[in-house]
């Protein structure tokens, strides 16, 4: 199944883009091809970091490059 682009939900507060915000490859979890529970996940992931102290690199294109990471390694690790 092909992704679908969708308009990548930003926060005022971190972002602040000059540049497009969508992959030119459409690929699905990766910006601008995210579903809404993958949004939810990084919202709930900014949270966790801001809850713990940190307060830089919480930009939702960063957070979801660091959520497709986590999903692999957590795939990798269960594979172990």
């Amino acid at each position: 199944m092909a992704a679908v682009a969708r308009k990548l939900e930003l926060d005022p507060k971190y972002d602040h883009y000059d540049f497009p915000t969508t992959s030119p490859t459409p690929q699905s979890g990766h910006p601008g091809y995210t579903t809404a529970e993958q949004d939810a996940k990084v919202h709930q992931l900014r949270m966790m970091l801001e809850q713990q102290g940190y307060t830089e690199r919480l930009d939702t294109l960063t957070l979801v490059c660091a959520e497709e990471g986590r999903r692999v390694v957590n795939v990798v690790l269960n594979f172990e």
